[in-house]
C-alpha cells in the first residue's frame, strides 16, 4: 500500500472541491447553496474517500509512483465515477424501482 499516492488521489479531489466552493463565491446571494446544511458539505468528505479507493486501486507498492499522476487521478475520479453512474441507462433504473 502506498500511503503517499493515496493521499495524493485524496488530495486531487479535494482541491478540485475547493475550486468548486472558489466559484460559488462568484455567485450572487440568491444562486448560493445553504452552507447550514449537512448535505452540502458530503462531496468534500466523500469524493476524497472516493478518489482515495481509486488511488488504493491503481498504485501499488512494486511501483515507483509519479505524484502529478496520483494528483490527477484525485481531481479526475469523482468526474469519472459520475459519469460511470449517468452512463446507466434510465431503463435499468426503471426497473430496479
Amino acid at each position: 500500500m502506498n500511503i503517499e499516492a493515496i493521499c495524493l488521489s485524496a488530495a486531487g479531489s479535494l482541491c478540485v472541491q475547493l475550486l468548486n466552493l472558489t466559484d460559488l463565491s462568484k455567485a450572487p446571494q440568491s444562486k448560493r447553496p445553504d452552507f447550514t446544511d449537512y448535505a452540502y458539505y458530503l462531496p468534500y468528505i466523500i469524493f476524497p474517500i472516493v478518489s482515495a479507493v481509486i488511488g488504493y486501486a491503481y498504485f501499488d507498492d512494486k511501483h515507483p509512483v509519479n505524484k502529478m499522476l496520483a494528483l490527477q487521478l484525485g481531481a479526475s475520479s469523482p468526474l469519472i465515477f459520475k459519469s460511470l453512474i449517468s452512463s446507466i441507462p434510465p431503463e435499468i433504473i426503471r426497473k430496479r424501482n
